[in-house]
């Protein structure tokens, strides 16, 4: 009947199934592809031992580069050997001011910036002075942190808190005002209370966020730490690396950059594992 419609085959049939979901594979498989070839770990392991070869070689071997403009590994090693426990001294001088400035900038960030979303008054009296202040570099306070603090370690801490506040008010600030607001009217509509709807809804909702910023402001007080001990400061790696240059001991200078570097490393990946247990119901590629 001319009314009738002619059934379609059954794509698996004719094989056009296969070959439309082989069609549909490939884009993504061949973006993939690659990276699964090589472990990313590996390919980090390797990589510093290449680094770490060229140096050897560039230094020791060849002697290309002078030991004033950098040291060499058999130089560098006999520095660490030297300083022995002054160094772990130092390294730990500089996890502690590090770790107490970033953990008390992280909170008072964090909660100053949930007042400002709950509090139009706040955030009305709040965004001038942060925004005028974001911009200006901690470091460009060291004269009236010394004049306000002296030369002790409370100046040093409010240097590095300072660092993490300004980041951690503004990431939490946007990420807070950014909630589908459906979240929180679905949360009301249940009977949550406004304390209910920030511990259950917001909270969570900002922590992927937040943790981009308290990653960012771990970077940034590191550098802020390390170059408030080069005023004033009797320990610390920054101290070190200061001492050393005014005789020009780059082996030591490098030994404290390398120092840092490792600390910071180490630093970074608890805190990722850290947050990556916070977040583990949010979704990512490489699951």
């Amino acid at each position: 009947m001319s009314g009738e419609s002619t059934p379609t085959p059954p794509l698996e049939q004719d094989g056009t199934l296969e070959a439309a979901q082989a069609h549909s594979r490939p884009a993504v498989l061949l973006r993939w592809a690659p990276s699964r070839l090589v472990s990313p770990n590996l390919l980090s392991v390797l990589t510093v031992i290449v680094v770490a070869l060229a140096w050897y070689v560039l230094t020791d071997i060849s002697q290309t580069i002078a030991p004033l403009y950098f040291p060499s590994v058999h130089a560098t090693w006999d520095s660490v050997s030297q300083l022995g426990w002054t160094l772990a001294q130092d390294a730990g001088a500089t996890v502690w001011r590090v770790v107490v400035s970033w953990a008390i900038g992280c909170g008072l960030g964090t909660a100053v910036g949930l007042v400002m979303v709950r509090s139009r008054i706040i955030s009305s009296v709040g965004n001038p002075l942060i925004e005028a202040l974001r911009p200006i570099p901690p470091i460009a306070l060291i004269p009236f942190v010394i004049l306000w603090f002296g030369l002790g370690e409370s100046g040093r801490i409010f240097l590095g808190t300072l660092s993490c506040f300004m980041i951690l008010v503004i990431t939490t600030y946007v990420a807070a005002r950014n909630i589908n607001p459906i979240y929180v009217r679905a949360a009301k509509s249940l009977g949550a209370s406004d304390n209910r709807v920030y511990y259950s809804v917001i909270l969570p909702a900002i922590i992927p966020q937040l943790v981009a910023g308290v990653r960012v402001a771990a970077a940034l007080t590191w550098a802020v730490i390390v170059a408030t001990e080069y005023l004033g400061a009797q320990d610390g790696i920054g101290y070190l690396i200061l001492q050393a240059s005014h005789t020009l001991d780059t082996a030591t200078v490098l030994v404290g950059t390398i120092t840092i570097g490792i600390e910071a490393f180490v630093f970074e990946q608890i805190i990722r594992v850290v947050s990556e247990r916070l977040t583990r119901w949010v979704e990512r590629i490489n699951d």
